[in-house]
C-alpha cells in the first residue's frame, strides 16, 4: 500500500518557485483548534459512555455488560488507526500536511454526526448498533491520519529551540478538548432537566447534544487550516538548476527506521495506557464501581482536561531546556510505582477529594511523560515519512493497548473479581513501556 502511494520518481518544480514559510502562530492555532475538535468528538463518548452502554445495546441483567459493549464500541475505532495513519500519512508525506489535514476534520466530524443521529436499540434494534460501530470506525480512519500530519506541521514549523513547545500543543489540546467536553457535559446535567423538567432528559436526548456542537464546530476548523500554506517536499537542486522533488519508496525507509518504529510504539503503549486511564476512567470507575455522583466523575474528567492542558504547554517549555529522555524516564518510574496506590486508596476511602487527589497526580505524571515521548518519535523519523511514520508508530501503539485501556481495566475487574485490578493493567503497560527506555536518547537535530 504504501509503495503505491509513494513510489520512487521525481517530481520537476521550477527553480523561481516560492517558497513559503509557515506561520508559527497560525500553524499552532490551525493545527490546536482541529485537533482540540477531534478530541473533543472523542472525549464526549467517555462522558456518556454510561448512557451509550444502555441506549444501543440489547438489555442485560449483567450491568457490567453494557458499560464492557461501550468501551469495546470506543475502542474498537482503534484497530481502524493504523488504516488511517498509512493511507492519510502517505497522503501527508506526499501533497502535504494541510490537505490530510482538512480531510481527517472533515471525516471525523461526519462520524461525530452519525453518532448524535444513531437510533437506538429500543427503536431500530442493531442497526443502532451498527450506525454506533460504523461511526466509530470513521473517526479512527480520521484519528490515524490526524495525529501524523498535525504533529508533522507542529514539529516542521518550530524553531529548533522551541519544538518541545510547538510539539506540546499536540496533547496540550487533547486536555482543552476534555475540559471543553466536561463543561459541556456538566452544564447538560446540571441544567437540562431543570429547563426542561424531565429527570431522565439526558438518558432520552440531552447525551446527543456535545455530538451537533463538535459537527457545528467543524466548518471552523476546515477554515483556519484551509488558511494555511501548504508544506513542501524535500529538495534537491539538479543539475540545470531545477529543483527537484524525490520521493524514495515509503516501504524502505520505513524499514531503514524499524528500530525507531519498535522504539516508538513502546513509549505509544504507556503514554496513551496513562492518558486513557487518568483522564477519562478514573472519573468513570469512580461512578460505576464506586457510586460516587455522576457530577464528580465529571469533574474528575473536567480536572484531568485543565492540567493536561496547563500541564502539557509547562511541559513542552521544559522539554526544550532539560531533554527528552530524563522527562520519560522520571514518569514512566513513578507511574509505575503508583498505580496499584490509586486504585487501593480510592477502593478504601472513596471519597470525592480523594478522586480529584489521585486524578491530579496521575494526570500530573502522564502529561511529564507523554509531550517528551510524542516529540521523540517524530524527531527520530525523516521528513518523506514523518506523518507516516508517526501516525503509524502513534496508531499501533493506540490499537494494541490504549484504546481498549478502558475495556481491559472493566475487564479485569470481572476477571479478579477485584476493584483494584485495573492498576495491574496500568502498571503492566507502563512496565512493557520502559523496555524502550535504553534504546533511545535525544535527538539532537531533526532529520529532514
Amino acid at each position: 500500500m504504501a509503495d503505491a502511494i509513494s513510489s520512487t520518481e521525481s517530481e520537476v518544480l521550477k527553480a523561481d518557485a516560492p517558497v513559503k514559510k509557515v506561520s508559527g502562530r497560525r500553524v499552532i492555532f490551525a493545527s490546536a483548534f482541529g485537533n482540540a475538535l477531534e478530541f473533543f468528538d472523542f472525549g464526549v463518548y467517555n462522558f456518556f459512555v454510561v448512557y451509550i452502554g444502555v441506549l444501543f445495546f440489547p438489555p442485560s441483567s449483567d450491568p457490567n455488560i453494557g458499560l464492557l459493549l461501550a468501551f469495546a464500541t470506543f475502542g474498537v475505532s482503534f484497530f481502524m488507526r493504523p488504516l488511517g495513519g498509512i493511507l492519510i500519512g502517505a497522503y501527508a508525506d506526499r501533497f502535504g500536511r494541510k490537505p490530510a489535514m482538512v480531510l481527517t476534520i472533515s471525516l471525523m466530524s461526519l462520524g461525530t454526526l452519525m453518532i448524535g443521529i444513531a437510533p437506538t436499540y429500543a427503536s431500530a434494534g442493531y442497526w443502532g448498533t451498527i450506525t454506533l460501530v460504523l461511526a466509530r470506525l470513521i473517526q479512527g480512519i480520521a484519528a490515524g491520519g490526524e495525529v501524523g500530519a498535525s504533529m508533522s506541521m507542529l514539529v516542521e514549523s518550530a524553531p529548533a529551540n522551541r519544538r518541545g513547545f510547538y510539539s506540546s500543543w499536540s496533547l496540550a489540546t487533547q486536555g482543552l478538548a476534555t475540559t471543553f467536553g466536561g463543561l459541556v457535559a456538566l452544564s447538560l446535567s446540571a441544567y437540562l432537566p431543570v429547563i426542561t423538567g424531565s429527570p431522565d432528559v439526558m438518558s432520552e436526548w440531552g447525551w446527543r447534544v456535545p455530538f451537533f456542537i463538535g459537527v457545528a464546530l467543524a466548518p471552523i476548523g476546515c477554515w483556519l487550516r484551509l488558511g494555511l500554506e501548504n508544506d513542501v517536499l524535500p529538495k534537491h537542486t539538479g543539475a540545470k538548476g531545477q529543483v527537484e522533488v524525490v520521493r524514495e519508496s515509503a516501504t524502505k525507509l520505513l524499514a531503514q527506521h524499524s528500530r525507531a518504529i519498535i522504539v516508538g510504539v513502546l513509549i505509544t503503549i504507556g503514554s496513551t495506557v496513562a492518558t486513557y486511564i487518568s483522564l477519562y476512567y478514573y472519573g468513570t470507575y469512580a461512578a460505576k464501581y464506586l457510586h460516587m455522583d455522576q457530577n464528580y466523575a465529571y469533574a474528575a474528567m473536567l480536572l484531568a482536561g485543565v492540567l493536561t492542558f496547563v500541564g502539557g504547554l509547562l511541559v513542552g517549555i521544559l522539554c526544550d531546556k532539560v531533554g527528552r529522555k530524563k522527562l520519560v524516564v522520571i514518569s514512566r518510574v513513578v507511574i509505575l510505582l503508583l498505580a496499584y496506590p490509586s486504585f487501593w486508596l480510592l477502593v478504601n476511602y472513596p471519597n470525592p477529594v480523594l478522586l480529584l487527589s489521585v486524578v491530579f497526580v496521575m494526570v500530573c505524571f502522564t502529561t511529564l511523560g507523554s509531550v517528551p515521548g510524542m516529540l521523540v518519535i517524530s524527531e527520530l523519523l525523516p521528513k518523506r515519512i514523518r506523518a507516516l511514520g508517526f501516525a503509524l508508530v502513534y496508531s499501533l501503539g493506540v490499537a494494541i493497548f490504549g484504546g481498549f485501556a478502558q475495556f481491559f481495566a472493566t475487564q479485569s475487574i470481572v476477571w479478579l473479581d477485584s476493584l483494584t485490578a485495573p492498576a495491574w493493567y496500568l502498571g503492566g503497560a507502563t512496565l512493557l513501556s520502559m523496555l524502550a527506555l535504553p534504546f533511545f536518547k535525544d535527538p539532537k537535530n531533526l532529520e529532514d
